[in-house]
């Protein structure tokens, strides 16, 4: 095991023994507690993508049974995404801005 030593300020040092006591443990104890308790929280990886982050927040739920039935198998993104360049008429974003008028 590894030594760590560390200056902290008296009203610091004061609160870690007024805990350690309370939880019955020595401050070095409690101190290397906390200490691996910070380090694996923030060891957890937080959600890098919008898919990630909604899901999180309990904001996606799987598809119904009628929206399955819709999937066409096999189809790619980016076969989609050709046909949908080949629509005609204005792109949703270009509603959207015309809609919404001047700034």
């Amino acid at each position: 095991m590894s030594t760590l030593i560390i200056d902290l300020p008296p009203e610091t040092y004061k609160r870690l023994e007024e805990r350690a006591r309370q939880l019955g443990q020595a401050p070095e104890v409690l101190s290397r507690a906390l200490l691996e308790a910070a380090l694996q929280s923030s060891e957890v990886t937080q959600p890098t993508t919008a898919h990630e982050v909604l899901k999180a927040a309990g904001r996606i739920r799987p598809l119904s049974a009628t929206l399955r039935r819709k999937i066409l198998p096999g189809v790619t993104l980016d076969e989609v995404r050709a046909l949908l360049s080949q629509t005609a008429g204005p792109s949703l974003s270009d509603i959207i801005q015309a809609q919404r008028g001047e700034k």
